[in-house]
């Protein structure tokens, strides 16, 4: 019996140390960092000059201060003015627990101090959405590159959190028709960090198509990139024949412009220059009129078939004897026949200026004839 008990006794115990070993392997970390960064290990304890602090990584010693701040293992620039500890560029090799001791001048080891267990993580890379269509469903299902511990999964639907009930894991399952035109994403994280994926969506339901793919056994396609090109074309001859009407009508436009332009000036020349013969024909008038009037007439000028008439007409004999003035010949009976009456004066005649003639000259002044002596 006692036997028994001894055995029982000594399988507890066992137990017990192994329960124990395996929760101190398995403690929870006390801080988590990156790969990369730095992290400072806080020392709950205010540190005096005459006191020893040893910085313990593990088993190991890592950093040894006597009294009077001097380092004996170790880098001072791993401790600051309180004594915590310093790491920079944290790997992999950092993660582990950090026990500080601190001694008085005796040597006399003080009450433990809180260790702290760290863990150094990868950063999460970043994840990507793949697709299968099972049926008549769509399943999305988010991938790393590299395999990851202690990874938690989010899916986000238009942008928006998705009940976690919806999905298991780094897989989301859902019905095509229903998220025809939904966009999806996943997000992964960890203690350090964490990525989202780009927006996909599904390819698994495809409406059916408003138009059908083949009309007359040809693409349907074919015949919208022809009528497309069609109407191209057609707008091109429209724009060209509005471009050709304008430029016509522009030179048209132009064209009577200069023709008017043209007529003007050649009125206004006739105007203010009249044509050489016809001012011949005057000059020539006025010359002729100027030859028939007597010397020292000063009258207005007759016109031309008057004066012929008026030279043609007999003039009357005069009352001494009844011979003729200058070579006339007597009228039968012999008797003097009264002078006729010389006409008098025609009134000068308008000047007609609708074809801007020029005016006569200007009656020159009576020339004194020599006088003839009288028999």
């Amino acid at each position: 019996m006692v036997m028994k008990m001894a055995a029982v006794s000594a399988i507890s115990l066992l137990l017990l140390c192994c329960f124990t070993l395996s929760s101190a392997g398995s403690k929870v970390c006390d801080h988590y960092a990156a790969t990369g960064n730095n992290f400072t290990v806080t020392l709950d304890h205010k540190l005096v000059n005459s006191q020893r602090l040893t910085w313990k990584h593990g088993d190991v010693t890592i950093i040894d201060r006597r009294k009077d701040n001097k380092i004996i293992t170790g880098n001072r620039e791993h401790l600051d003015e309180k004594g915590s500890l310093r790491l920079k560029n944290l790997n992999k090799n950092h993660s582990g627990i950090y026990t500080p001791e601190v001694f008085d001048t005796n040597g006399k080891k003080l009450a433990n101090l809180k260790a702290t267990n760290l863990c150094v993580l990868d950063r999460v890379p970043n994840p990507k959405v793949t697709m299968e269509c099972p049926k008549q469903n769509v399943r999305f299902t988010c991938k790393l590159q590299t395999q990851m511990e202690d990874l938690q999964y989010e899916w986000l639907q238009n942008n928006n959190v998705v009940d976690k009930k919806k999905y298991s894991g780094n897989t989301l399952t859902q019905v095509a028709k229903t998220v025809e035109k939904d966009s999806f994403r996943c997000k992964v994280s960890n203690k350090v960090s964490s990525m989202v994926s780009e927006a996909v969506e599904q390819t698994c339901f495809k409406p059916d198509p408003i138009f059908p793919e083949k009309l007359l056994g040809i693409n349907t396609w074919i015949f919208v990139g022809a009528g497309g090109g069609i109407v191209l074309v057609l707008i091109i001859v429209v724009i060209v024949c509005c471009i050709r009407t304008k430029r016509r009508k522009r030179m048209q436009l132009k064209e009577e412009g200069e023709l008017r332009l043209a007529w003007t000036n050649e009125q206004h020349h006739q105007h203010s220059h009249p044509p050489d013969q016809h001012q011949r024909q005057h000059h020539h008038h006025h010359h002729h009129h100027h030859q028939q009037q007597p010397a020292g007439h000063t009258g207005p000028r007759q016109h031309r078939s008057k004066q012929h008439r008026d030279q043609q007409r007999p003039r009357a004999p005069d009352h001494h004897g009844g011979h003729p003035q200058h070579g006339g010949h007597p009228q039968p009976g012999g008797q003097p026949q009264p002078s006729p009456r010389r006409p008098a004066h025609a009134p000068p005649r308008p000047v007609d200026n609708t074809d801007d003639e020029q005016p006569p000259p200007l009656p020159q002044p009576r020339k004194k004839a020599p006088k003839t002596p009288r028999v």
